[in-house]
């Protein structure tokens, strides 16, 4: 019986909940505007390094500040891609012959770079606004 009550009431928070969420989006009969503070749909690069010669690069790419920016990244070679946004950074271990995807979200504007540390090239520089 304990089990049963604890079920019925996640499922009535659960619909509660639910209809909490489907009566605030059909306010005014249209389709309600976006929070200026939602978050935006991911970056995606896609990185190879094949060669000694890194692609993209040096190429400047914009992003928004708060948008999670996704590294698929393909290397003949092991590697370790750094991405400097302040703070710690981020890096990325990349083995070779392996893809590798990391994710990271800049917390502040600005101009930063991601580079390959074994390379030593730029990939990308990333403006964030």
């Amino acid at each position: 019986m304990l089990r049963t009550t604890r079920w019925r009431r996640a499922l009535a928070a659960a619909t509660l909940a639910g209809l909490g969420l489907a009566t605030t989006a059909c306010g005014g009969g249209g389709t309600a505007p976006a929070a200026s503070g939602s978050p935006a749909a991911p970056l995606t690069i896609a990185v190879t390094i094949a060669g000694g010669q890194v692609q993209p690069n040096g190429e400047k790419i914009d992003a928004r500040l708060g948008q999670p920016i996704v590294l698929q990244v393909t290397s003949d070679q092991a590697d370790e891609i750094h991405a400097h946004t302040g703070g710690d950074g981020y890096e990325l271990e990349v083995p070779a012959g392996t893809p590798t995807t990391g994710t990271f979200t800049p917390s502040q504007p600005g101009s930063f770079e991601v580079e390959s540390h074994h390379l030593e090239k730029v990939i990308v520089v990333l403006d964030v606004r």
